[in-house]
Parts: structure tokens; sequence; C-alpha cells
């Protein structure tokens, strides 16, 4: 392992690094060996400079693929051929083993001393800009957009109303050539002109139409011709009322309504200018992609309306009744697990995530693939193998904004913050809703933009989204700014409201702690369980008794840490609540039950990005240094860089728990500049970890770390900064202290 000052951070300003006899331009990824350049392709160049950038640190394989495959799907491959390309170039010069050491199971180091040189890069180097987040769309593919209108309904039957204009949009949806305008997006255009919730008909479409720039409104009729149903499909110019294009069809019958429809949206396609291939290809029937029951349609056409207006918990119920009436509706499914998974709701959404990926067949290809995003993010948990299908479900649809912000949410969880704002900004500004807000603003929030997020918050409250999670968003920006009283309002705003009151009575626990108030901490603490057992949401009750663990175990309440770890693996034992207990356990010296509980979440769970990349290798970092093992600690924590600054789910901001576990293993061996470094990483985000305990504590650690490196005024500044925050605190400094 080199030295501290052989393994230096990124340097965004280096012009060019030295290691050995040779020297890598970092501008044009240039390798000389003194004089003399030597030839590298494209990739292996840029898998040489990450590595050396990085030098001292493993760089994970999936980091790799990031970097220098950006939104290429690659079999890990490719990376070996690189690896194997240097390794003939430069091991020669160094004897041994050469400066590439690969890391079983986890990636490669780059060993030898590197030094970072900065200075004026010539003009002919002149850097390329960084690689956007989103992939480019086929140059092939051209769409129009459309707005879907609600249906003007003459039969008297309430079954149609809303119901066959999902049922359209759902068929529309499936052609490369069509854009449909989501529901998400209209309700955000109806916001604005303050009639939400309003039947988009007649004006209101036109204006709708005109604001979201859409080539043309879908507008359509349904009427009963004695024992028939006669459906009129109209393609209408917005700016000046033409009609561009009509289709027809009949129904014999009411149950056969949605085949109809298919066959005047095939129509209508067509005389829109899409090819016979095209629609043959892209034309599965709504019994195909979605349900043959309107019943089940008409509920989940429901469920997606409360959702825009009032949240997941106004949504479920009709979900429910919509997978009771067709078991086999895939997309009523996914929509039941995204909902449980906003509320915390985990086990539960796993099981219907597992269902809609097992019926994935029964759904349009681009539905296909957020299927398939979405149960890697929730199911199997790898969140590297999740980034595939996201990059390419928006390759398929770039205007599709739902598809933008979930790839934005995997780069969040990642904690590749600079990634996850540009998907965050992208969706929002397309399809504003009270998801997009709220990705938003904690994308903004963790890069230090914090007036932006509150400037975005406003905006959503303003536009009447009143979802917890804005509230619990707008709750921590306040915070951030010591806004106490914009706190409170934004935990008035849901008290008693079940399911959801919890959060905001956690987040009042974790700012008790984080000013060392720990009575209080742990009175809310009970609150928030109670709250959530009374909403029987027994999995939250668990996250916030393996939370409030989490709290105490880092100033020393063992006894208090362990009575909690216990109760929340008794009450809910998902994987998130035993990755955190694993870790109070192995904290508070409990090194069997610690690793009986980890190695059965690795066993059950071996694919898990957060389990096995972050809160294992901190359990084992824990292990490691309750023996005082120094360097295995160290080792340990390496695999969890590449996720150390992603969210903690289902939180909304990071714990950073590799980053202050590192510092505190590096201050017991002796270094005390690279301790306070990784504690800095802490100081330095206070938008990314928020109010979460680890940011006083990181305080304590930079200034003891800087103390004993002998920079003084320094450490009486990070020390000064920590005692103002603990003014008011019930815990000793000393009892934080003695966790350091």
């Amino acid at each position: 392992m080199p030295t501290d000052s052989a393994a230096p951070p990124r340097n965004a300003s280096a012009v060019s690094y030295e290691f050995g006899p040779f020297r890598l331009d970092a501008a044009t990824r240039a390798l000389y060996r003194g004089d003399a350049f030597i030839p590298l392709t494209p990739k292996a160049a840029e898998t040489l400079l990450a590595l050396v950038e990085d030098a001292g640190r493993v760089v994970t394989k999936e980091q790799l693929l990031e970097r220098v495959w950006p939104g290429v799907v690659v079999e890990e491959g490719g990376i070996a051929n690189n690896i194997s390309a240097l390794r003939k170039i430069l091991d020669g010069a160094f004897g041994g083993d050469g400066p590439i050491a690969t890391v079983a199971r986890r990636g490669y180091r780059f060993t030898a001393e590197v030094r970072a040189h900065a200075g004026e890069a010539p003009a002919r180097a002149a850097a390329a800009p960084a690689p956007s987040a989103l992939p480019a769309a086929p140059a092939a593919t051209v769409s129009d957009t459309y707005l879907v209108c609600d249906f003007d309904n003459r039969t008297g039957d309430p079954i149609f109303d809303g119901t066959l204009r999902e049922a359209l949009a759902l068929h529309l949806a499936q052609s490369p050539h069509v854009e449909v305008l989501t529901e998400r997006r209209v309700h955000s255009v109806l916001g604005l002109m303050g009639r939400q919730g309003e039947r988009v008909l007649g004006d209101v479409a036109m204006e709708v139409c005109i604001r979201a720039n859409a080539a043309a409104a879908i507008t359509g009729t349904i009427f009963a011709l004695g024992d028939e149903y006669v459906i009129g499909l109209q393609a209408v110019d917005p700016n000046d009322g033409a009609v561009r294009v009509t289709e027809q069809a009949r129904a014999r019958g009411r149950n056969e309504v949605l085949s109809a429809l298919d066959h005047a949206a095939i129509g209508l396609r067509t005389k829109l200018g899409e090819s016979t291939v095209s629609v043959q290809r892209f034309g599965r029937f709504i019994d195909e992609v979605a349900t043959t029951s309107l019943e089940a349609l008409k509920a989940y056409t429901m469920g997606r309306e409360q959702w825009l207006l009032h949240g997941e918990a106004a949504a479920k119920p009709h979900q429910l009744r919509a997978i009771e009436l067709d078991p086999e509706f895939a997309s009523a499914y996914s929509a039941l697990a995204l909902a449980c998974n906003n509320m915390g709701q985990t086990l539960e959404a796993h099981r219907y995530m597992q269902k809609a990926y097992d019926l994935r067949e029964r759904v349009a290809e681009h539905e296909r693939l957020r299927l398939e995003a979405t149960y890697h993010s929730l199911i199997t948990g790898d969140l590297f193998k999740g980034l595939d299908p996201h990059r390419l479900w928006v390759r398929m649809r770039p205007k599709d904004y739902t598809a933008i912000g979930n790839l934005g949410n995997s780069y969040a969880s990642l904690g590749q913050w600079d990634k996850a704002l540009e998907c965050a900004q992208r969706s929002e500004e397309g399809d504003s809703t009270n998801v997009s807000t709220s990705n938003l603003a904690i994308a903004l929030m963790a890069v230090g933009r914090a007036s932006d997020a509150r400037a975005v918050l406003e905006r959503g409250f303003a536009q009447g989204y009143d979802t917890f999670y804005l509230h619990l968003d707008a709750y921590q920006e306040a915070f951030l700014r010591g806004d106490a009283e914009t706190m409170r309002r934004h935990v008035a705003a849901v008290a008693g409201r079940g399911g959801e009151e919890d959060y905001l009575i956690a987040a009042e626990a974790d700012t008790a702690a984080f000013h060392g108030q720990y009575a209080r901490a742990r009175d809310l603490t009970h609150r928030a369980i109670d709250s959530a057992r009374r909403a029987d949401s027994a999995e939250m009750a668990a996250t916030w008794a393996a939370q409030g663990a989490l709290r105490e175990v880092e100033v020393g309440e063992r006894e208090q840490a362990l009575s909690g770890a216990t109760f929340a693996l008794e009450t809910a034992p998902g994987r998130i609540v035993r990755g955190m207990v694993a870790y109070v356990y192995a904290r508070a010296g409990d090194a069997e039950r610690a690793l009986r509980v980890g190695e059965a979440l690795a066993r059950e769970f071996p694919q898990d990005t957060i389990a096995n990349r972050y809160w294992l290798p901190c359990m084992h970092a824990a292990i490691a240094m309750r023996a005082g093992d120094w360097k295995a600690a160290i080792d340990a924590l390496e695999t969890g860089a590449a996720a150390e600054l992603g969210l903690t789910v289902p939180f909304e901001g990071g714990f950073m728990y590799p980053a202050f576990l590192r510092g505190q293993a590096l201050l017991a061996a002796g270094r005390p500049e690279a301790a306070a470094r990784e504690f800095m990483k802490i100081v330095e985000r206070p938008g990314l970890i928020k109010n979460f305990v680890l940011f006083p504590l990181a305080h304590l650690g930079a200034a003891r770390g800087l103390a004993d490196a002998g920079r003084a005024a320094e450490a009486g500044a990070m020390q000064a900064s920590f005692a103002r925050m603990w003014s008011a605190s019930d815990v000793t400094p000393a009892q934080a202290a003695g966790q350091l």
C-alpha cells in the first residue's frame, strides 16, 4: 500500500501524472516513457487514467465500466483485455508484479507512487467535456409528440371515463414514431393552468397541447348505436383546430370495446404516416400489453389519477383492486410495487415487483425495459446491472421523463451526483410531478445547491403538491439553513397522516441526535415507531428502530443500540434493516451476532449493491477495528468506495459510513492527514448527509486528525463547529470522542 503522499485524491486540475519512467497526459490520454510516445487504444488509455487518478485505492469493475464505456452494455472481458494490454507495457519497468494489482472479486488497484502535476494545459490538450449521463437516442428514430385526450363519453356508462384514454395511450406508446405526453406531464400543465383535476377535452385540451408543444391532440368519442358501440378518433391541430386525420371502429358489445379501440388506433397511426411494417411490429393489442378487463383498467386508471393528485397511499387501494380483477395485470403490479417502495413498505414492494417481472412478456417493449430496471433496483438490488435497462429505456424513449428520472435515481443510489442531477433536471423540466420535484431537490442539496432546492420545492408546493416526501425534503432544506419554524411547519403538515407522519417524526429524532439531545431523540424514535405500527407498517417501525440504534452506538450507548437493533430484527427483518443491524452488532462488539446476520444477508442477496458494497463492508470494518486490525478495516472499506456517497435507502440522504469508519481506522493507524481527508468528505457535504449525527461527529474526527497532523488552527475551527452543534447536548463530548 502506498504512503499517503503516494495516493493523492483525484486531482481535477492535474495536467499530467508521473509514475516510474512514465508520464500520462490527463487531457489527451497520451502516454510517454521519457520522451517516447507509447500508443494506446482510447479505451486502454481511459482505463489507465481511471486507475492512476485513484492510485492506491480499488477501482471497481463497475466504476471502470461506467467510466470507460458510459451508456454502453459491455462484458467484463473488455476490462480484462485493457488491463492485459496495459500490463504488457508497464510491468517491465517496475519488476515484480507490476503497478496494476488485481483485487479479487472487486477490481484493480494502481500500486505505484504517482505524482500529479498541475499547470496550464497546452491548447492542443483541451479537455473533452464530461460524457452526458443521458444516452443518445438512435438517429433513425424520429417521433412526434401527441396529447391523448379524455374521450367524449356519450354512452352514459362511467366505465369508459378515463379508461379509454389510458388504453389508447398504452397502445400508442408502443410506436417508436409516436411520443405520448405522459399523465404526469399533462397533470403538471393543468396545474400551471390552474385547472388541475379537470378533464382534458375541448379548449382545455387545445391549451394543454400548445403549452406542451405537442404536434396534435388525439381526441376520441364513444357512443352506443343499438347493441354496438362506435368509437371515433381524430388528430386535431391545436393551433387552428383543423382535423388532420380521422379513424372509426365498431364494437359488438361492451367486451369488444378495447379490441375495437386497438383497430382504430392502428388505422390512425397509419394515416399519421407510420409504415405498415412499424405498425405490425409495434402494434400489440391492449389485451397483450395490459389487460382484457375494462374494470381492471378502470381501477388502474383511477389509481394513476389518485397518485398524481394525492400520492401513493391514495393510489394503492385502486391498484389492489386492479390486480384483484385481473391477476395477470403486470403494470398494476408494478404500480403497486413502486407505491409500496416509496412508502417504505419494501417487503410488499418486492412481492409485487417479482410478480410484475414474471409477467414482463405481457407489456410493451419500453415497459419491459422499465420492469427489468426496476426489478434490479428492488429485487436483486444490483444497482449497476439496473443501469443497462435504464439506459436502453432512455435511448428508446428520449422524451420519457419517467425513464430519465428513474435513471437519475440509480445514479443517486450510487452517489454519482452530477449524473443524478442532470437526469433530475431533465425529468423535472419535461414532466414536473411530486416525484420529479423531490428527486431534483435531493440532487441539488447533495451537490451543495440548497438554495436552488428550496426554489424547486416552493414551486412544487405552489403547484399543489403535498406528498409527505416533499415535506420531508423541505424539512431537511430548512434544517440546512437553521429555520426551525419552517421545519415545524412541515412536520405539522403531515401530522396524523398514517403511514407518512412517521418519516417526519423520525427526521425530528435525527435532528435531536444531531445536536446531541439523545433523550429527546429516543422519545421521538419511539413515537415514529408507534406511528408506523398504527399504520400497519412494521418495516418502517423496524427501520426507525435500526436507525436509532445507529445513532446510539456512535456515542457508546451499547445497551441502547443492541436493544434497538434486536427489536428491529424481530419486527421486520428486511434486507435494509438487516444491513443496519449487522453493522450495529459489529460496532457494539457482538461480532458473532453481526456475522450471523451479515452472512445470511450476503447469502440471500448476493447481488445487492447496498448490502454487499456498503453495510457488509462497514460491518467487517467495525469487527476489524474492535480487534485493533486497522489495515483489515481499511481494506474492507475499499469495497464501500463505489457507493459511499449514495443514498442510504429508504432515506433521502447519505449516511457516509464508509468514509467515517475509514477516517477512524486511519486515525488509529497513525495516518492523521489521510484520516482528516476522510472526515472532511462528510464535513464538506452537509446537503448530502443533512441532519444525521455523523456530520457533527465528523467535525470531531477531523479536529483530532488535523491536531495530530500539527494543523492546530484548522483543528480548532473544527472543534469549535462541533461545540456549537452540541451546545445543548445531553451526551458528553467525551462519549462521542470515545468512539474515535
